[in-house]
């Protein structure tokens, strides 16, 4: 909130009843704590069912802080662990900054999950939560295409994020972003460039290596409302791997209510794109736009949650190492 009451961006939602209210105040001085090397020696608890998230870390709750130089380490790990929320963690606070920062990527780990079958553990090494303005510049790690590492971060609740110059697996709003979700100059690895929200995707100068160039998250209803914009960059589909490319990963059939309408992006402009797809499958007959979110399982019925489909696409300077054209989707619309 600004000084005279206006805030930063629109509220995402219509609230029928209002219950509760918290302030937190802003210091208009800015925190900056540089450097310093720290090592985690990995957890080695044992659950045969459900798991505990770790937190040996370092929470920042105060607006206005920018973390310089910091460098943190994973050792130890075995076949046998618990996940970790974060080593760098950031919760309901502004205009936060982490520079210059390296970063290491945990295992994944397996437990039993309540329907008795095996599910993976995610586990990260920086989080963002309910923060408004988080920001990563010429922060890395290695290994960012080591499939044994899950997604170094995860976010959840922010608004504004932007990456710039920065080396990461990869980068994921789990259960939304707003405003304006940008990355410049990022190479981002094996777990992808992840997105759920609203505002303007922006993807400038920036190489991905997922298997999708860009997955809206099925478990939130894939839903991105407002544009998204990919200039002069380069995919590499899952690592260089014999994937079929599929741009836009979605998942969303109408049948389920998300608590919200779900949209595929209203606009896509890609102006400057280069596919590395040398490495196809035998059958591969060139890369597809999108994804089919109904997964070619449902058939034509009413759909009580309908998917809002995407309106315009424009494609400039779009090229393929395998030379094989664009498809508009894998369903063979």
């Amino acid at each position: 909130m600004r000084r005279d009451g206006t805030i930063e961006g629109a509220i995402d939602w219509d609230f029928p009843v209002i219950t509760r209210v918290e302030a937190h105040p802003i210091d208009e001085r800015t925190l900056l704590p540089k450097g310093g090397i720290f090592t985690t020696t990995a957890n080695r608890m044992k659950q045969e069912k459900g798991y505990s998230y770790w937190s040996r870390n370092i929470a920042i709750a105060r607006s206005n802080t920018t973390v310089v130089g910091l460098t943190h380490h994973v050792v130890g790990e075995t076949d046998v662990g618990h996940p970790y929320h974060g080593f760098l963690a950031a919760n309901s606070c502004a205009n936060i900054t982490l520079r210059d920062c390296f970063v290491t990527g945990h295992r994944t780990y397996s437990t039993i999950g309540a329907a008795g079958k095996p599910v993976s553990m995610g586990t990260y090494n920086l989080t963002a939560n309910e923060v408004v303005n988080f920001t990563m510049v010429g922060c890395r790690m290695d290994n960012i295409c080591d499939p044994k590492l899950w997604g170094v971060i995860g976010t959840n609740f922010c608004k504004n994020i932007l990456l710039e110059n920065c080396t990461l697996s990869r980068m994921d709003a789990h259960q939304g972003v707003s405003g304006s979700y940008t990355f410049r100059g990022c190479t981002l690895g094996h777990a992808g460039l992840n997105a759920i929200g609203r505002g303007t995707l922006t993807v400038e100068n920036t190489t991905l290596k997922g298997r999708a160039l860009i997955s809206l998250r099925g478990d939130y209803g894939s839903t991105w409302e407002g544009p998204i914009v990919i200039r002069n960059s380069r995919w590499l589909p899952a690592c260089g791997a014999a994937v079929q490319s599929t741009l836009l990963s979605a998942s969303n059939d109408g049948q389920h209510d998300f608590g919200y309408p779900c949209f595929m992006p209203q606009e896509i402009t890609i102006d400057g794109l280069v596919i590395d797809d040398r490495n196809a499958p035998k059958d591969y007959q060139g890369p597809y736009l999108f994804a089919d979110p109904d997964g070619a399982n449902v058939p034509a019925v009413k759909r009580p949650f309908p998917y809002a489909l995407t309106e315009r696409v424009t494609i400039r300077n779009f090229t393929t190492t395998s030379g094989k054209n664009p498809d508009i989707a894998g369903c063979g619309v």
